[in-house]
């Protein structure tokens, strides 16, 4: 009787160990997770400001009429864009022209240049200008590109351009994302 007290004794003491141990690796290894997927999402934009107008007053006499006009292009979710330049000169054609009062015309050409101090890109009126990398995100205060109107003086220095007549028009700028 004493082997059975002994056995039942130590079959006792292994069965609480066994318990006791396999409760604190329950415990221990009991773990939980949930995931969150993170998104992150803008509508795309694009803007142009700060496009003034240009005065070209009495050029010397032998040289191009040249004026020059910094501005910006900014805006989300694009890397290049696309810039066009129409004239608005009611004749329905696609040729830059300034006007007085539809009657005499003088030929301008437009040039464009994504930055303010590089070289400028002769554009064709109503051609889009693909390829134009996208600078900054937003204009605030600072301009980030330019256009230049040369009028040659070869057009503006001839018989039927009058003295004191003023002759003007409208360029459109479209900026477009790519």
């Amino acid at each position: 009787m004493q082997k059975n007290a002994v056995r039942t004794l130590f079959s006792a003491i292994a069965a609480g160990t066994l318990f006791s141990i396999s409760a604190g690796s329950i415990a221990e290894s009991v773990t939980a997770s949930e995931s969150s997927e993170i998104t992150l999402s803008f509508t795309p934009s694009i803007e142009i400001t700060r496009v003034d107008n240009v005065a070209i007053a009495d050029p010397a006499l032998g040289t191009d009429a040249v004026g020059i006009e910094d501005f910006c292009v900014g805006g989300l979710g694009f890397s290049t864009y696309s810039i066009t330049f129409e004239s608005n000169d009611t004749n329905n054609d696609s040729e830059f022209s300034l006007t007085d009062d539809g009657t005499n015309h003088i030929p301008y050409s437009v040039g464009f240049d994504n930055s303010t101090s590089g070289t400028f890109t002769t554009v064709v009126a109503g051609d889009a200008l693909a390829g134009q990398s996208r600078n900054i995100a937003s204009c605030g205060s600072s301009d980030n590109a330019r256009f230049q109107i040369t009028v040659a003086n070869s057009d503006w220095e001839t018989s039927s351009v009058l003295n004191g007549t003023s002759y003007s028009d409208i360029l459109t700028i479209t900026v477009a994302s790519e």
